[in-house]
């Protein structure tokens, strides 16, 4: 009975490990999608010339900024709360 149970307990725990490695992946995911499009802006602005373009691509250059150092920061947290899951039996 209490093999049951463990196997139970470590088997939901490996679930759990998939689960938050699959939320990981999908946020990366997801920044790198909004990282790309804010880029094309970007460029597609600075290519017409025009001052109110430039000042356009200027606020989407500092909201790239952010949206890195968002998950910069993200990826640390995550990389900290990793550090202590081990893999093995």
């Amino acid at each position: 009975m209490l093999s049951i149970i463990k196997s139970i307990l470590k088997s939901l725990e490996l679930f759990l490990n998939i689960k938050n490695n699959k939320f990981y992946y999908d946020l990366h995911r997801e920044h790198n999608e909004r990282e790309d499009k804010l880029i094309n802006e970007i460029e597609k602005l600075r290519q017409t010339g025009t001052s109110w373009d430039a000042d356009r691509a200027d606020l989407l250059r500092q909201r790239l900024d952010s949206e890195r150092k968002q998950f910069k920061h993200l990826s640390a947290f995550y990389s900290k709360t990793n550090e202590g899951v081990s893999n093995t039996d």
